[in-house]
């Protein structure tokens, strides 16, 4: 799920509970206050109108043949009176209690209530002593004190509410009550409107929250938006973005942030493509991914030098634009050479090269790759020099010394400047053995040591012979390429 959506549908559900909530809250509270406000209406109302009928009157209605006096004539007036004085009024009417039963004394006149334009049955009024069973607690309590319902009651004349006050002599003795009954459906429609008026102010706060959450997406999740893209880009290998910073927020402190980092991703990008270009790629990264620390390990490699022969003669015969580029074309393809079989140049030294196998920085390369780079060396020169038509003086011959032995790998120098590099003595071994190429007539030697571990070009070579080196007191046996 995005956070669009979550978002979306956090501040909806926030809006939802407190609308709802709300809402709730004051539909209780109206639905209270309507409800008090229409006792005190019927109450009022029943307390009034008991005020204008007479104790005395009531003891003179016993029987339904007394419908016809004129005192039952007055009392039915006054109620139709009464219960037409409001229009959610519905009837009045006169009650009182007999051998412990509630029974009708005077109602409302007859009323079209269904507006059929006939006067049914049930639309006649009670008669006199009609019981009226099962009356609320309500309506029993009006016949001694004002009182109203509780709520709305259901009859055989439906949903009503109603209010009573009891009727009294002269003397003061209680002798009936006066009721009033209200429709309910005043109740429902004012409930309705109240729910319909929740519903509208819901639908708002909703159209808000909608609002609000897109115009949060916007402020929020746009920068985020455009983070994200970046950030990917920047995943893959893209360090040109960058971020134009018009906020002062955070997520504009952010932005900054981010420019900062590509800032800094870019300078280090280009220091190592620049140590890259000094340094073989396999040994760069190892000193990437681990700390610059002064120090080394001893580990068994090939040692191959390569030394360009007279090259001190030529560079003063040469301009200086066209011995440079000769040198770069010429250590290009040696280069390549190295690297393409898993070695490693180690260091450029004037017109030498060294480079390193069998390293465990390296490609897994053996001795039969080296002795492979060193052929491949010696035949890429000779295709220089026809390719550039280079001649008698002019003409490149490099040769090769490789040898077998413990070297000390590390990074040597001081904690300000350092360098990753092979020391010991098979470095002298190799670069002595390319010297002694002369001597022997050959462009390539190699020492026993090395020899010995070979397992494909072993046949290339002549007899062993011996060779004094300087720094060493015995003789070393070494073999050099047939011609």
């Amino acid at each position: 799920m995005s956070v669009r959506v979550k978002l979306m549908l956090g501040i909806m559900g926030i809006a939802f509970l407190a609308s709802g909530a709300t809402g709730s809250y004051f539909y209780w509270q109206a639905k209270k206050a309507m409800l008090n406000s229409i006792k005190q209406e019927l109450q009022s109302a029943a307390v009034i109108g008991a005020r204008f009928v007479k104790g005395e009157e009531i003891q003179k209605l016993q029987e339904p043949e007394h419908e016809t006096t004129p005192v039952y004539q007055k009392l039915q007036a006054v109620m139709g009176d009464m219960a037409q004085s409001t229009p959610e009024f519905l009837y009045a009417y006169i009650m009182r209690m007999h051998s412990g039963e509630v029974e009708f004394v005077v109602d409302s006149p007859p009323s079209d209530d269904d507006g059929d334009g006939q006067i049914s049955e049930d639309e006649m009024p009670a008669p006199i002593g009609q019981p009226y069973p099962d009356p609320p607690r309500d309506l029993l309590q009006g016949f001694v004190m004002p009182s109203v319902d509780s709520k709305p009651w259901k009859d055989k004349w439906g949903w009503t509410m109603s209010g009573y006050a009891p009727i009294t002599t002269k003397t003061g003795q209680q002798v009936g009550l006066l009721g009033i009954d209200m429709s309910a459906n005043r109740i429902r429609d004012k409930l309705a409107d109240i729910r319909r008026a929740g519903l509208i102010s819901l639908g708002l706060a909703l159209s808000l929250a909608l609002v609000l959450t897109w115009f949060l997406s916007r402020q929020i999740l746009h920068p985020v938006q455009t983070l994200q893209t970046a950030m990917q880009a920047v995943a893959n290998g893209d360090f040109n973005q960058s971020l134009q910073v018009a906020r002062k927020d955070e997520f504009g402190r952010l932005m900054q942030f981010f420019n900062a980092m590509i800032h800094g991703l870019r300078e280090k990008e280009f220091l190592k493509r620049s140590l890259g270009k000094v340094m073989d790629r396999t040994v760069m990264d190892r000193l990437l991914a681990d700390e610059l620390e002064l120090g080394g390990e001893v580990v068994k490699v090939c040692i191959l030098f390569c030394d360009l022969r007279n090259f001190t003669a030529l560079s003063t015969k040469l301009p200086p634009h066209l011995l440079v580029s000769l040198l770069n074309e010429y250590f290009t393809l040696m280069v390549r050479e190295v690297e393409s079989r898993g070695g490693m140049v180690d260091k450029f030294v004037g017109d030498s090269i060294m480079a390193v196998f069998e390293h465990p920085a390296g490609g897994g390369s053996d001795p039969d790759a080296a002795m492979e780079a060193a052929l491949a060396m010696l035949e890429e020169c000779d295709r220089l020099n026809a390719k550039r038509h280079l001649e008698g003086e002019f003409t490149l011959q490099n040769s090769i010394g490789l040898h077998r032995g413990s070297v000390v790998a590390g990074n040597i120098g001081s904690p300000e400047r350092m360098e990753y590099t092979c020391i010991g003595d098979a470095v002298n071994v190799a670069a002595r053995l390319e010297k002694s190429t002369r001597e022997l007539g050959t462009r390539l030697v190699v020492s026993e040591d090395f020899r010995s571990r070979l397992t494909r070009t072993v046949h290339l070579f002549d007899q062993a012979q011996e060779v004094h080196l300087r720094g060493r007191e015995q003789a070393v046996r070494v073999f050099g390429l047939e011609a």
